[in-house]
């Protein structure tokens, strides 16, 4: 028979330790959360980082990372909200670009800007896609690549989705050098393995910064640069943030006014009477008859029916009710200050964004055309000159060093679609050529005319009345 050792004093102070609960590091998560006691989606304060692929970055916005899902679908989900975004990068994007200097524009540059990457997009179409993303995020990740192929200078720019790019982490001195992508910030189920395998790191583009900071070479020779345009808010260090997102809650608003209203055709019963036959029921049979009520009165034509109610147990009497089956919608003097708060957020206007009330009509065109002006002088060009300046403005100087142009040939703005003669109280018919009005116009330009001005017409003269009379007239 085997000898029992005695337990010493330390055995049991092991076993007591191994029983005792293990201590855990306390930790704080801000998490982001959007209803009535949290109505602000996000902190402005403070730093979170995680990591991809061994790539630390900053979450849009800690703890969850999901707030670039949450401003694209309160977009989708409100009809103004889209409606002000679509309208507001078409008129932004205008018809492409146009010298400052009214010169022709080198037929090189227009070969560029006929096709700017691989998918084929041409400069307009990029920049519909900036501004598009620019409105719905903040923030736009624009791909610059540069490489050589037999002998001829490539140069192509391509506008990401925000929902795939984070930015890094600053460096020691507080600046964001580089910024990550990955397949991975979409949470998509159906991501294949090739596009979560590694994520792609690019410097971020800083003209103060040298070629070989801000340039990155691949294993084919190309070099890759990104320009991360943002709206800057104060508050917010490293992101940006969309113009709109004080709308926030009234697009998720516009939204749940017009489920509700969805609700009560698909679930909720309107019925013209109920005939109901008094008698002892049982448990089973009241269930079944339940069932049968909902699956006859709810759905599509299936409102306004009258409800007969029987019984197998005994029927004693019976009572008819009827019912008032004229209901209107919820929400609609509501929807309407939604509607407002939402365009008031855009820094937009009803009638830019296709909505037009009778009493809009009834001011006469003049009044559209002074909103117009209005609109261009203080969102439309302003939003094209911040692109320009930002974003444009190093790409050109990229392309001109690249393509060996001169200065004057990327010397360029962003050409409005709006017609500017109707919008000002100024005749400004000497300072426009007879091409222009032709083109504005859907005309082909006319060889004959070219750097001819327009001409005002002078006022026809008028004959003084005839006097005739005495001195007493």
């Amino acid at each position: 028979m085997r000898e029992r050792k005695p337990v010493t004093d330390k055995a049991k102070a092991v076993a007591k330790a191994s029983l005792a609960p293990t201590k855990r590091t306390t930790r704080i998560s801000n998490q982001v959360i959007l209803d009535a006691v949290n109505p602000i989606p996000f902190d402005y304060t403070g730093s979170a980082f995680s990591f991809i692929d061994q790539e630390e970055y900053l979450p849009f916005l800690p703890v969850k990372d999901d707030y670039a899902q949450m401003l694209l679908e309160a977009r989708f989900l409100s009809t103004t909200h889209n409606a002000c975004i679509t309208t507001k990068k078409d008129y932004c994007a205008g018809e492409g670009f146009m010298p400052r200097n009214g010169t022709d524009v080198n037929p090189a540059v227009l070969e560029w800007f006929a096709s700017l990457n691989l998918h084929n997009e041409p400069v307009t179409e990029v920049n519909k896609k900036i501004f598009e993303d620019f409105f719905t995020w903040g923030n736009v990740p624009i791909e610059l690549v540069r490489f050589t192929v037999a002998g001829k200078r490539r140069l192509f720019v391509y506008v990401h989705s925000m929902l795939d790019w984070r930015l890094c982490a600053p460096d020691k001195e507080g600046f964001i050098r580089f910024a990550v992508q990955s397949k991975l910030f979409l949470r998509s189920k159906y991501a294949r393995a090739f596009d979560i395998k590694k994520a792609k790191k690019l410097p971020v583009y800083n003209p103060m910064r040298s070629e070989k900071e801000n340039w990155l070479k691949d294993d084919k020779g190309a070099e890759r640069t990104l320009i991360w345009y943002k709206n800057s808010v104060s508050g917010c260090a490293h992101y940006g943030l969309p113009s709109a997102v004080a709308s926030m809650i009234y697009q998720l608003l516009e939204y749940k006014g017009a489920r509700y209203n969805l609700d009560e055709f698909e679930n909720n019963m309107v019925v013209a009477g109920i005939l109901a036959l008094k008698g002892s029921v049982s448990d089973a049979e009241a269930t079944k008859i339940a069932k049968k009520i909902i699956q006859t009165h709810t759905g599509d034509g299936k409102r306004g029916r009258t409800v007969v109610i029987a019984s197998e147990e005994g029927i004693d009497k019976a009572d008819y009710m009827k019912m008032d089956t004229k209901r209107d919608g919820s929400f609609t003097e509501a929807d309407q200050k939604w509607t407002e708060k939402i365009i008031l957020a855009n820094q937009w206007d009803a009638v830019l964004a296709g909505i037009v009330s009778p009493s809009t009509m009834g001011k006469g065109t003049g009044f559209i055309t002074k909103i117009m002006e209005l609109k261009l002088n203080t969102v439309i060009r302003p939003a094209q000159e911040d692109l320009v300046g930002k974003v444009w403005k190093h790409i050109f100087k990229i392309a001109a060093a690249w393509f060996t142009w001169a200065p004057a040939d990327i010397d360029l703005k962003i050409k409005n679609g709006i017609d500017i003669s109707g919008l000002t109280d100024v005749d400004i018919t000497p300072a426009v050529m007879i091409n222009e009005v032709r083109v504005a116009k859907g005309l082909p330009e006319d060889p004959k005319k070219k750097g001819e001005y327009m001409k005002s017409t002078a006022p026809a003269a008028t004959t003084p009345p005839k006097e005739e009379g005495g001195d007493n007239v």
